[in-house]
């Protein structure tokens, strides 16, 4: 059974995920509604990517001085400030800067909740804890990508960013309900440059870094595989992303059983998982039946990959976890737009089986450095 301040953390995760992922399905909403074409309101989505990655850099590490309780509470109040500016935006412009506030709080909420988990969990299951919590990214994919588009078809797109809104104030109120200090005894500034001082820092960084590339390269073009070579709408689209969030939030019920591996074999089981899965996407990726069922094992792998990552950098130093964590979030919002960018050129060539290929060999790289990572590095973890 989830402890409360798990549930909080789930609840937390889930609301500012779909703060990130609302944008998109409803881009076509929203230029109609304030002028201009979907591709302009992209850069919005974008605003909220970049001052995520920033914040997290620069404002991250201020958890290991305040409290990561504290600096989630003052990123839900900046979240709450940016979704309200997005349900009154009078422009293109306005919900720009709207989404660019949004990111600032999101680059600072993401790491402070990775780094409670761990500690408000029960002790001995830190990593159950933190898979628990990742499951959180299940409700934001769902309702990020198929509940907003739906209400914004029949409410409206401004009605997405207030039940956001609302959902958000929830947070906030239950803040106030439970209990999620932790102790500040070892509490001391942190910044960028001590994190990166951190043994295994940048092992780690660089797992993080192949982990998400791969996803982000071969997601990013899943809606426009399914259009280009499947002949099937956006509705299909769905259908796959639903089932890799179906299988997301079902490796929540096998972490502990993952957590019994030594490290180094957790990590090599998840990536060599992950190689398989795009492999076989490369292999059955022209039959849409194969794709949904794949894509459910995409996403039982995808959290055991990220549950390990995740895990391993938060336990290099306890006392960093902020600063820490806040470079995992960096890398991971660089490997959204990086995957997008990088791999486009290789979508436009040889379609979604290149995109395969590439993501195969990022996570297959993950693979050789978790079997030859340290002992230390892993026995933190």
């Amino acid at each position: 059974m989830l402890s409360p301040p798990i549930t909080l953390l789930t609840a937390a995760i889930a609301v500012v995920g779909a703060n990130s992922m609302v944008l998109a399905p409803i881009t076509g909403a929203v230029a109609a509604d304030l002028g201009g074409d979907p591709a302009d309101i992209v850069q919005a989505a974008a605003a909220y990517g970049v001052t995520t990655a920033i914040s997290a850099i620069l404002l991250a590490p201020r958890a290991d001085v305040i409290g990561a309780h504290r600096a989630l509470y003052h990123a839900v109040l900046i979240v709450l400030a940016s979704m309200i500016a997005s349900v009154v935006a009078p422009t293109k412009w306005a919900l720009t800067l709207a989404q660019g506030v949004g990111g600032i709080g999101a680059g600072m909420a993401i790491p402070a909740i990775y780094a409670l988990a761990p500690q408000l969990g029960p002790k001995g299951q830190e990593k159950r804890s933190m898979g628990l919590v990742l499951s959180g990214w299940t409700l934001a994919l769902v309702a990020g990508v198929a509940g907003s588009g739906f209400l914004a078809e029949f409410a409206g797109w401004r009605a997405v960013y207030a039940v956001l809104a609302v959902a958000i104030i929830g947070v906030f109120i239950a803040m106030h309900r439970i209990d999620l200090t932790v102790d500040l005894s070892s509490a001391r500034p942190t910044s960028p440059l001590t994190a990166l001082r951190v043994p295994g820092i940048w092992r780690g960084l660089f797992a993080a870094g192949a982990l998400m590339l791969g996803f982000y390269g071969t997601y990013a073009f899943i809606g426009a595989h399914v259009h280009d070579a499947l002949g099937r709408g956006p509705d299909w689209a769905g259908v796959v992303t639903l089932f890799y969030g179906t299988g997301f939030g079902l490796a929540a019920l096998i972490d502990k059983y993952v957590d019994r591996l030594p490290q180094s074999q957790a990590g090599a089981l998840s990536f060599a998982g992950l190689t398989a899965v795009y492999l076989a996407q490369l292999a059955f990726g022209g039959i849409f039946v194969a794709l949904t069922l794949i894509a459910l094992c995409w996403g039982i792998v995808q959290h055991l990959g990220l549950n390990f990552v995740v895990s391993r950098l938060a336990s290099l130093d306890v006392s960093q976890r902020g600063a820490v964590l806040g470079l995992n979030s960096a890398v991971t919002y660089l490997a959204v737009t990086g995957g997008a960018l990088a791999f486009r050129p290789a979508y436009e060539y040889g379609g979604l089986a290149l995109c395969n290929l590439l993501s195969a060999l990022c996570v297959a790289a993950a693979v050789a450095e978790s079997l030859t990572a340290p002992r230390a590095d892993h026995s933190a973890a």
